[in-house]
């Protein structure tokens, strides 16, 4: 794959366990660095089977704009080329590998902030990053922040 054609996908929310998206973002830029990659900034807005893909969430909305801004900010002040996305489903691990399938991503990067008290926490987010992590067809770099006890 050329240079140009290189694709990174940091996804800075959505999934309930990330870490800030400076992190994320910053840690994606480092692998953008030298290699003339673009840099996708993801975050995926889960809508409820209740409701229409395009039904307002507020609540949402802001905080995967916020996240994007964010990501935004540490991006371009790296000087990496960016492609922010804000993608609405029903699944978050659906949205990102979608969106990593359509682009061609080669590189999909997850900040994770584990809860070293709890053994066996089987929430949505914990089983979305787990289904990135099963079915992504390209490489997935964790980056796992610890919940100090």
């Amino acid at each position: 794959m050329p240079d140009t054609d290189r694709k990174i996908l940091a996804v800075l929310g959505g999934l309930g366990a990330l870490i800030h998206a400076e992190r994320t973002a910053e840690l994606a830029c480092h692998l953008c660095e030298g290699r003339n990659a673009r840099l996708i900034l993801a975050y995926p807005i889960i809508v409820p089977l209740a409701l229409p893909l395009d039904a307002p969430l507020p609540d949402q909305e802001r905080a995967a704009h916020d996240a994007i801004a964010r990501g935004m900010s540490v991006a371009t002040g790296r000087g990496c080329a960016v492609d922010p996305r804000i993608v609405r489903h029903r699944r978050a691990a659906e949205a990102i590998l979608e969106l990593a399938r359509e682009q061609q991503v080669e590189t999909i990067v997850l900040g994770v902030r584990l809860n070293l008290n709890v053994l066996h926490d089987y929430d949505k987010a914990e089983t979305a990053e787990e289904e990135i992590l099963r079915h992504a067809r390209c490489e997935v770099i964790v980056e796992r922040e610890p919940i100090a006890a």
